[in-house]
């Protein structure tokens, strides 16, 4: 099949606008509805704002006038423990996340993939400044967004005056003032360079070296702005307001992310900052200019902090929508991710500024506190404890009246002789004037029987705590669950309320915070320039990194955990880890290293506080012997095999020594014959000569001794070589099976 259908062709801007128009409008709309809606109404509660029946209306007076319109802080007691034990787990750690390679190959790419992500998210963006309000966001309304973007920030350094250019580096100026690389503000009228030194000691002048025809070089001042582009990345909670994304948006079950047709965020930019960020100044200047936000959650904001709704107060502010969906621009018949940014009024003449195709890894990454299951959306903290609020603020302001009418019952005045004036002005200490003091005035003393009704609020508060996880129970323990309860129990109680928030904090690891991770590495690995420029900055110089092989779905860990919130008995199950490695590395044992021991200390540690490990403690990986292998305990059969060979070598020694000794005992025998034959020799030549007198062939008869002699050593060597021989080294018995 062809790749470009019949007919097709590129849209142009206003076919894309045509396009992307209608479903935008529904988008935002629908967003605008159920997005913005409930978190105004979620802000209201955590602002502690009157109840809808407490404020008058159309004219009418006060419909509380005279009594308690008291609200409890449920909402804020809340949200501000649950985002607290949030920022506790995810800060305690020293790596947010770590890529997992694949394979050998993928280990130093892993590596640099994790070391990235960490110093974007800890050090060039502010950690809990983007957790705070990515959870507040989410507590409150039931959603936070976080927007990731790798950009280039354009700008200039301030102006810098450079004393004696030459004319030949005025020259490479200009160059690089055509380039764009910086600009030239003003330069000085060119004067003569000074004499050097050892001119001025011959006595030498300018006047004298321009008779002799030698002109001294002429020198300018001048005034530039080098130009400032590093680039970033930006990591920001997004105003859940000004979020767009179409009704069938669910949390991506394979990549963490939100997958929805359409997705993307409204901003106010300043009409000159959209012309500095190089879009067209025609195109910016047809956008018409943005007006404050009139919806409720922003307006509820606004209220609470006298803040602006979106627009301010010294530039030219335009409306911009960023956004993200699969469309066919090209028209080569395949919908590709495209990235839009539309300026102006989405009703009224919107402006197309630009579109480019991007992957498929748009840069949103989401959090809910309890979410539904197969949807983006869920509950918040105030959609759980909303109506409780409510109802406990009814029962405190029954108490509150209740007590007020006890502490300061209703009078019973008799006016003909008690002067109403007097009483009209209260205050402690206060005087009557009557004319009859003993039935001038009565009280209607009310008891106060508000002590049930506080038992049923304390018990209400303890049912929230174990629907959110969070709250007074989880923070306290009373003196009757101490003598009531042991200790065991109390931990299991404990333990399970904990599951409930360490569930939404383990969710919320393993979707919004890791997906966050795979954008960074995407848009890295899409702007290589952009990571060149950065890299050069952090480690002073720039190692040719790989970027073709960063894989944003590559596999990835996060260190979150379920048990990590109970540090007490974190801390003393580690210390027993740690005393049992090295209890197995002092007996040699295969059970664990010294590696082991290290990284059951550094989680100690975390787990303690304190997330610079390297203080405490070394990583033996990174030791100069590190590469040495060490002696391990020979294994059982090993030691069965050294024992065989021991005692084959002990038994052949035996045997070379017997043979030796019996050797021995030949040429002994052998010495002891040879010297009897000379002897008996020589007695007989001293007879034959003293007989016979007659001359004997000595050396005839001694070339027959010796030659006797040479034969008996010849046969020693031959019963020496027929002997079995000692290998130098015996084999190595074979290794037995390993035991089930």
């Amino acid at each position: 099949m062809a790749d470009k259908k019949k007919g097709k062709k590129a849209l142009s801007d206003e076919d894309i606008l045509n396009r992307v128009g209608s479903p935008l409008r529904k988008a935002a709309d629908w967003s605008k509805d159920n997005i913005a809606t409930k978190g105004e109404l979620g802000l209201k509660f955590y602002n502690r704002d009157l109840f809808a029946e407490d404020l008058a209306k159309d004219g009418k007076p006060d419909p509380l006038n005279g009594r308690s319109k008291h609200v409890v802080p449920l909402v804020q007691e809340q949200v501000t423990t649950f985002v607290s034990q949030f920022e506790r787990v995810l800060d305690g750690q020293a790596k947010v996340v770590e890529f997992t390679p694949t394979g050998p190959e993928d280990a130093e790419t892993a590596k640099q993939m994790t070391d990235a992500g960490n110093f974007f998210v800890r050090t060039q963006n502010s950690y809990v400044a983007l957790l705070d309000s990515w959870l507040m966001n989410g507590g409150i309304t039931g959603l936070g967004i976080a927007h990731i973007n790798f950009y280039e920030e354009k700008g200039w350094h301030p102006p810098e005056t450079m004393k004696g250019v030459p004319e030949e580096q005025l020259v490479e100026l200009v160059a690089q003032e055509e380039a764009g690389e910086l600009k030239i503000i003003s330069r000085s009228e060119p004067y003569a360079a000074p004499l050097p030194p050892e001119l001025q000691q011959q006595g030498m002048t300018p006047e004298t070296l321009a008779q002799m025809g030698v002109p001294l070089p002429m020198l300018r001042d001048i005034k530039v702005r080098k130009r400032n582009s590093p680039w970033k990345m930006r990591f920001e909670s997004v105003r859940p307001e000004n979020f767009i994304v179409s009704k069938d948006a669910v949390f991506d079950q394979q990549t963490g992310g939100i997958r929805a047709r359409l997705q993307g965020h409204k901003c106010i930019i300043a009409r000159a900052a959209l012309v500095e960020m190089g879009f067209d100044e025609d195109k910016v200047a047809l956008a018409s200019s943005a007006t404050d936000a009139m919806d409720g959650l922003a307006m509820e904001r606004a209220k609470e902090v006298d803040y602006d709704q979106g627009v301010g107060d010294i530039d030219d502010d335009v409306e911009v929508y960023e956004i993200y969906m699969r469309l066919d621009i090209d028209g080569d018949g395949w919908r590709e991710h495209v990235h839009l940014t539309i300026a102006g009024d989405l009703l009224n003449a919107p402006v197309l500024l630009n579109w480019e195709e991007v992957s498929k890894f748009y840069p949103y990454a989401a959090f809910c506190p309890f979410p539904l299951p197969d949807t983006l959306f869920g509950h918040g903290i105030a959609d759980r404890v909303a109506d409780d609020q409510v109802l406990i603020s009814s029962i405190y302001r029954e108490n509150i009246d209740g007590l007020r009418a006890s502490t300061n019952p209703m009078k019973i005045v008799n006016p003909e002789s008690v002067n109403l004036d007097d009483l009209l002005n209260p205050h402690p200490g206060k005087l009557v004037r009557s004319s009859d003091p003993t039935n001038g005035i009565n009280y209607v003393n009310v008891p106060f029987n508000g002590g049930p009704s506080l038992q049923f609020a304390d018990k209400v508060t303890d049912e929230i705590g174990r629907v959110t996880g969070v709250g007074g129970p989880m923070a306290v323990m009373n003196a009757t669950d101490l003598q009531s309860t042991s200790p065991s129990a109390m931990s299991q109680h404990s333990n399970a309320q904990m599951l409930i928030i360490e569930k939404s904090i383990r969710f919320f690891a393993d979707t919004g915070l890791r997906y966050s991770f795979r954008v960074m590495v995407d848009q890295i690995r899409r702007n290589p320039e952009g990571a060149q420029d950065l890299f050069t900055r952090l480690y002073g110089q720039f190692t040719p990194l790989a970027m073709d092989k960063w894989d944003p779905e590559m596999d990835m860990s996060t260190t979150v955990a379920f048990g990590m919130m109970n540090k007490d008995y974190n801390g003393m199950m580690l210390e027993k880890i740690i005393g049992m490695q090295t209890q197995a590395v002092q007996s040699q044992s295969a059970l664990a290293t010294e590696q082991n021991i290290y990284n059951a200390t550094v989680a100690f540690l975390e787990n303690a506080g304190f997330k610079n490990s390297a203080a405490f403690v070394n990583d033996p990986s990174k030791s100069p012997d590190a590469g040495q292998k060490k002696p391990e305990k020979p294994s059982e059969a090993e030691i069965m095999a050294e024992a065989q060979k021991a005692d084959t070598e002990a038994k052949a020694a035996d045997a070379k020594q017997k043979r030796e000794l019996e050797l021995l005992k030949l040429q002994m025998e052998d010495d002891r014959e040879r010297d009897k034959m000379a002897m008996d020799f020589e007695l007989r030549k001293a007879e034959i000569q003293a007989k016979y007198a007659a001359q004997v062939d000595v050396a005839g008869v001694q070339a027959q001794v010796n030659a006797h002699r040479d034969s008996l050593q010849q046969g020693f060597a031959d019963i020496a070589a027929m002997q079995p021989q000692t290998p130098p080294q015996q084999q190595q018995a074979p290794q037995m099976p390993p035991q089930a």
